[in-house]
């Protein structure tokens, strides 16, 4: 190795223990709940300070009638409001703007019901008094008593006073129900076709009209005309003139109480609706659109030594506040857009937390993460910094094109390469939402962006080649261009001669998505502990040194290692597992053996087996303590974290049964109780689908090497048990294996066990012949012609197969 390889290799490590372990921090900032925080905190500063728009000049402090101290001179085309056209502009639309009233049809309705209630209590007050006593006006003290009380019952029903005359028109009738039906008639034709208000009209009331809108349907219509509507001060003429037609059968006594009383009774039907008249001025307010007016590059503003006018006040605001000039608007733009940018970091964590089962690394996913997006970021903006140079170099492509160029789906593609796809899904809106600030089309951009990301995520998640990040570019650059003209279709900016630049930008940005992918993934794959497919076929390789030594030392557990990749590999594809990873897992998972091979059962040779040199309590030791090994050798050989936990977890905590029974027989009987976690393994349980995978197969492989005559009945009995046994021991508690994915696992074993265990047709010898005097061996099928030993029969179990 040279020295600048072994430089680069030096500086990996240093930062894949730096990523692993957090020893050198303070003691404050190893705890899980700052570091989260912190590191939400500081991306999300970072990220917003990115994506808001930066100050380039001080703005001059000048006021109207000042001096100017300097030339100022626009460095860009823009617009400046003129305020006074605006405001003209915006009185106009408020005067267009008719007022809203309330029709309350059902003020008729009350007063009807009110006058009856009134009359009919009165009536009933004086039912006991003589009508003779009553017409003549001869009363007793009691009889005036009654109807004293009646009248203020009736007053207080009706809500008015009542003139004594009138009073005593109404009493001379009885308070009968044909009076209070000609009073009620009398309140019907004032309100059958004319409004009452209590509201003055303004003038561009009877220019615009107004709007009445009817309480009880909400229905609304336009009245031009208000000559129907009458003021309730002007009840006394409305309510004589609509007597002279409906009452004008009647006596002129009742005449003029019905009059009276309905002129009081009068209230108003139609109300000025204020609130929901100013909303609609307001909206009228600002649907206006500023009257606005070009300066244009290079004009002089005002020049040094000219007295400040208010027109140049309005360019000077107009022209520093394209670039923040205000500092408070800056800050709280800054600040929105910081807490914007938290609050969703913090839903797409949540989100990713209960819904992704894959196990979290807390510091390698934080740190990986936080990289990748201010990485997506920093190439966004420098697109645009780009997309800014193209245009000036060569003004014919406009600058929008360029940015469908920028690589948006370069980082969901590589969290969907290095971790998971779904993952990659979440990243990918995050990224593709906040980028949209960036750019003047916000919906436009946000659909390219993700649109484009979850195709390229999802076709690059398990690649297994490096040609692989090219086709997923030239992929990712179609499905760019057929975006493209989705959007253009939407915009009708079809016919444009631009749509061509956006095209060849679109299918640009697709290529440099997966070449920047390309390019940057090896540096990730080396210093975070995160395992590819790429990486998982390197470590599959049988010619690794590892398995050389395995084939010489150890070549009992070589074999059934191999055997078990095949059962895992299948099983996992039955469940939508890592099959690669499983396969991988179920290759290494045992090369703790070499440290001591001959203590294994598979490994000797001769009929010798060290543990009868041993205790039961020894021999359990050594058989667990190649997990440790195994860990140790992993380390050493630089395998990935996933593979070293499938080492670490493929015996989970399980019991070896064979050496505590033994164990429990040799026992001194003065010793009461013998406890099992001298012989069970260290642990922990399996935590992922593909470590549960290589437990389940590996008491598969390894038992049913004790099975005899093993038919498919057989078998599948005997993989139905071997699961229940697990799980009753609680080895799966925690790995996401659900009942449904036992099931599939078991049909699985018990296809690739029946096909081990077929028997083959015993072919009869040919008679062998003479040649020159000499016999022939007969030639042979590629088998030796004898039955098969049984299985089982020809070697003791393994310490593994008696603990299954």
């Amino acid at each position: 190795m040279n020295p600048i390889d072994r430089t680069v290799e030096s500086i990996s490590s240093w930062l894949r223990q730096a990523i692993r372990q957090v020893d050198f921090l303070p003691p404050f900032a190893r705890n899980r709940q700052f570091q989260m925080w912190s590191t939400a905190i500081f991306l999300s500063i970072v990220v917003a300070y990115l994506l808001t728009p930066s100050v380039h000049i001080i703005p001059p402090n000048y006021k109207l009638g000042s001096i100017a101290t300097r030339d100022i001179r626009a460095d860009r085309d823009f617009f400046v409001e003129d305020k006074a056209a605006t405001e003209l502009k915006r009185m106009e639309a408020t005067n267009t703007v008719p007022s809203i009233y309330d029709w309350d049809v059902e003020v008729s309705d009350r007063q009807r019901l009110q006058i009856t209630r009134a009359f009919s209590a009165m009536e009933g007050v004086i039912r006991g008094i003589d009508r003779t006593a009553l017409s003549v006006g001869v009363l007793t003290v009691r009889d005036l008593a009654d109807i004293g009380r009646g009248r203020k019952e009736f007053e207080q029903i009706l809500g008015v006073t009542i003139p004594e005359q009138d009073f005593q028109v109404l009493l001379k009738h009885r308070f009968s129900a044909e009076t209070a039906a000609k009073v009620i008639k009398l309140i019907n034709a004032v309100y059958r076709t004319e409004w009452i208000t209590n509201v003055s009209f303004l003038t561009r009331d009877t220019r615009n009209g107004i709007i009445v809108r009817d309480l009880k349907t909400q229905q609304q219509e336009r009245l031009t005309d208000l000559s129907p509507i009458w003021h309730v001060q002007d009840a006394a003429n409305l309510a004589r003139r609509k007597a002279a037609l409906a009452l004008k059968e009647e006596r002129e006594d009742i005449r003029r109480a019905a009059i009276t009383l309905t002129e009081r009774l009068i209230q108003p039907n139609l109300t000025l609706n204020q609130p929901a008249t100013e909303k609609e001025r307001q909206h009228a307010l600002d649907s206006v659109k500023p009257v606005l007016y070009q300066v244009q590059k290079g004009e002089v503003i005002t020049r040094e030594g000219q007295k400040i006018t208010p027109t140049d006040l309005e360019k000077i605001a107009a022209l520093y506040k394209l670039d923040g000039e205000n500092v408070h608007d800056k800050i709280a733009m800054l600040t929105g857009m910081f807490l914007l940018v938290m609050f969703f970091a913090l839903t797409i964590y949540t989100v990713a937390r209960r819904w992704l089962r894959k196990p979290y690394r807390e510091n390698a996913d934080r740190i990986f993460l936080s990289l990748t997006i201010l990485l997506q970021f920093l190439l966004i903006k420098a697109g645009i910094f780009v997309a800014g140079a193209v245009n000036r170099a060569f003004p014919f492509i406009p600058t929008e094109a360029v940015y469908y160029a920028i690589p948006f789906a370069f980082g969901p593609m590589l969290v969907a390469f290095l971790i998971m796809r779904k993952l990659s899904l979440l990243f990918a809106v995050f990224t593709s939402v906040l980028a949209s600030f960036l750019f003047d089309s916000l919906i436009s951009m946000t659909l390219f962006a993700l649109l484009g990301s979850i195709v390229g995520a999802y076709y690059i998640a398990h690649c297994r080649q490096r040609s692989s990040f090219l086709r997923a570019g030239v992929l990712l650059g179609i499905v760019n261009v057929g975006v493209i003209l989705c959007l253009g279709l939407l915009e009708g900016s079809l016919s444009d001669l631009s749509i061509l630049a956006k095209l060849s930008m679109g299918f640009i940005g697709g290529l440099v998505s997966g070449i920047f992918v390309a390019g940057i993934s090896p540096l990730f794959e080396s210093v975070f502990p995160y395992t590819t497919d790429i990486k998982l076929l390197e470590l599959a390789n049988l010619n690794q040194p590892i398995f050389q030594r395995m084939i010489l030392e150890a070549p009992g557990t070589y074999h059934h290692s191999v055997v078990l990749g095949s059962m895992v590999e299948a099983a996992a594809e039955s469940i939508g597992a890592n099959s690669l990873l499983a396969k991988v897992g179920a290759y290494y998972h045992d090369i703790g053996k070499l440290t001591k091979p001959l203590y294994f059962i598979e490994n000797q040779r001769n009929g010798e087996n060290r543990h009868e040199k041993l205790s039961p309590r020894m021999s359990a030791r050594v058989i667990t303590a190649h997990i440790k090994d195994g860990c140790d050798l992993a380390i050493q050989a630089g395998l990935s974290r996933d593979v070293l936990n499938i080492i670490r977890e493929h015996h989970g905590t399980s019991l070896v049964t064979y050496f505590y029974e033994k164990a429990r027989k040799d026992k001194d009987p003065s010793i009461r109780a013998l406890p099992e976690s001298d012989f069970r393994y260290p642990g922990p349980k399996p935590q992922s689908r593909e470590s549960g995978l290589v437990l389940l197969g590996d008491v598969m492989e390894a038992s049913s090497r004790t099975l005899t005559n093993p038919t498919p009945a057989r078998i599948r009995h005997f993989v139905q048990e071997r699961i229940e046994r697990v799980v009753a021991d609680g080895q799966l508690d925690s790995c996401a294996l659900t009942l449904m994915d036992l099931k599939l696992i078991a049909e699985s074993f018990t296809r690739i066990l029946t096909g081990m265990f077929h028997h083959r047709i015993d072919y009869p010898a040919p008679p062998a012949r003479e040649t020159n005097g000499r016999k022939e061996l007969p030639a042979t099928n590629g088998h030796l012609d004898r039955k098969p030993a049984e299985k089982g029969k020809d070697r003791p179990a393994s310490s593994a197969e008696r603990a299954a």
